[in-house]
């Protein structure tokens, strides 16, 4: 886990942070992550790596697109994993991912 992977900060958009109108689209990407996350636990739990891959690629984009760049790092590391068919760090990367998504905020 990365420093920020421990912190208890709130994680706030990069996007938002830079122009402040962006907020009202945000809420919406942050409204919708608790379903992301579920997706994958329901993928991993199944043993379907390939939806699993296709979750955190989504997210990794995404995470991007609305200003959440350790979202970006740990979706990305969650769909190589998912490659390999690794459940283990998968099962970790997910935890991590949950774990991140309680602090995630849109703004400041």
């Amino acid at each position: 886990m990365t420093e920020q992977t421990l912190s208890s900060e709130p994680i706030v958009s990069d996007l938002v942070r830079e122009n402040a109108s962006f907020a009202e689209i945000v809420v919406l990407f942050v409204d919708g992550l608790h379903e992301r996350i579920t997706t994958m636990e329901e993928a991993l739990a199944s043993s379907d790596f390939e939806s699993l891959r296709v979750a955190a690629h989504q997210l990794k984009g995404s995470g991007a697109g609305y200003g959440y760049p350790i979202l970006t790092e740990k979706a990305a590391k969650l769909e190589q994993v998912a490659k390999d068919q690794s459940i283990d760090e998968c099962q970790n990367l997910v935890d991590d991912i949950r774990k991140l998504s309680s602090r995630i905020k849109v703004g400041p």
